[in-house]
């Protein structure tokens, strides 16, 4: 079994890593920070090879991904919150990098794994999405533009990937407390309620790698293409799965009144 994940260097990706070699996986580590990510795989063991690769980089995935031979499983993990604040006061540059850490990393990463596993007829694609792209975004609307991005492509990819023996999930970690949940100022000072976060309101990221072990097995491959949460109760909402309904866990626009027509 073979696994690629990216942003191994902290917080998800880096547990995932661990977690993926403790449970046999020989795993394709990939991060932006070089000397960061190959003294991590020292730790984790001869399982692991380290690439820095910056995922925006379409040459740089490229190269990574037909280095590492066939791959079981993909997680498009990296992310970025960049640009926080008013809109207009935000920096573009910033606001933009983020869009294209999580949207554009997210796609290369699918661009270039998928071409293999269509052509084995097997595999499964991991992208991270998060619940703050199904809806406004304030003070952070890069993220949850990106993430809501991040969405509609796993569903697409789903829908392109039918019938080829592969599949695409959409993994919502929830609030888990790494870097990137000690959020700046200038997002606190509209949001002051992520200010000083309470224990009980992070995700333990053990459900999170919980949840990529399932897809893994492929007991989930009925909901690829839905939003799935770490913290679901997946075998009630298996049970209940009633697959004939296509807005079910997917990002759609509600109806202004009875038969409008931007309902789909």
């Amino acid at each position: 079994m073979r696994a690629l994940v990216t942003g191994v260097t902290r917080g998800i990706g880096r547990s995932l890593v661990g977690h993926l070699v403790a449970g046999g996986w020989d795993v394709v580590a990939v991060a932006r920070q070089g000397e960061v990510v190959h003294e991590l795989a020292e730790g984790w063991g001869r399982q692991v090879t380290p690439h820095a690769a910056d995922v925006t980089d379409a040459d740089a995935v490229a190269y990574v991904v037909a280095a590492s031979g066939p791959l079981d499983l993909v997680v498009a993990n990296a992310g970025a919150l960049a640009g926080t604040g008013p809109s207009w006061e935000c920096d573009p540059h910033e606001w933009w990098g983020g869009v294209e850490v999580n949207l554009r990393g997210a796609y290369l990463t699918a661009h270039a794994v998928l071409p293999d596993m269509v052509a084995r007829g097997a595999g499964r694609l991991v992208l991270v999405t998060s619940g703050i792209g199904n809806g406004p975004g304030p003070w952070h609307s890069g993220y949850a533009a990106s993430k809501a991005g991040v969405t509609v492509l796993g569903e697409s990819l789903e829908l392109e990937l039918a019938g080829t023996g592969v599949h695409c999930f959409l993994v919502s970690p929830g609030m888990v407390e790494t870097d990137m949940t000690r959020f700046p100022e200038s997002l606190t000072r509209y949001r002051p309620d992520l200010a000083d976060i309470p224990p009980d309101r992070f995700t333990p990221v053990e459900r999170v790698l919980d949840l990529v072990d399932e897809i893994a097995t492929g007991r989930l491959d009925a909901l690829a293409g839905r939003f799935l949460h770490a913290t679901d109760d997946r075998g009630m909402l298996l049970a209940a799965w009633d697959a004939s309904d296509e807005r079910a866990r997917t990002l759609r626009l509600a109806p202004g009144y009875d038969g409008d027509p931007i309902a789909r």
